[in-house]
């Protein structure tokens, strides 16, 4: 981790962002108090919190969400992408949550995307994501690009990249 990031996140863990969008308040604050037990999030406890907060977001609130992505710490983005990977998430948003995913993936910092990565095949099948163009071809510059600056190794630059050009409409 390098400094300048390492200050970012402390700044942020002492002068959390203000959104001008109370969806997107309620859901970085719901993901800052309960970040350190995410492998516990629960149907009935935490998993039913967070599903309630994100199943009433309109198209507005997810640009929104997209426009102010700089705002959100990094592992706070893990969290909410890999809790669309849940079952009881699927079932309760009516919107393309494997689309979203390929957009946070595709906006991460540079630095260490390799946690959404593994599961980016995942989130798109589990929610037969309709890809549009040029989301693929930004998704395949962005693996070009992990692969480039040696984030991943071949192997998973071969898969994904076999996998990327299996969604060409």
């Amino acid at each position: 981790m390098n400094i300048h990031l390492l200050k970012k996140t402390f700044y942020k863990t002492l002068f959390p962002p203000k959104f001008g969008n109370d969806k997107i308040q309620n859901l970085y604050r719901f993901v800052s108090e309960n970040d350190s037990n995410t492998e516990h999030w629960e149907v009935g406890g935490l998993l039913s919190d967070f599903i309630c907060i994100i199943k009433d977001f309109k198209e507005s609130d997810i640009q929104y969400f997209f426009e102010r992505i700089s705002l959100w710490n990094s592992y706070y983005l893990v969290i909410i992408s890999d809790k669309f990977l849940e079952n009881h998430v699927r079932s309760s948003v009516k919107y393309d949550l494997g689309l979203i995913y390929a957009k946070i993936f595709l906006l991460y910092e540079d630095s260490d995307p390799y946690f959404l990565i593994d599961n980016l095949e995942i989130a798109i099948t589990m929610y037969q994501s309709e890809i549009d163009k040029a989301t693929l071809i930004d998704l395949t510059h962005k693996i070009e690009l992990l692969y480039y600056k040696k984030l991943i190794t071949k192997q998973q630059y071969d898969y994904h990249l076999t996998f990327i050009n299996s969604l060409n409409p």
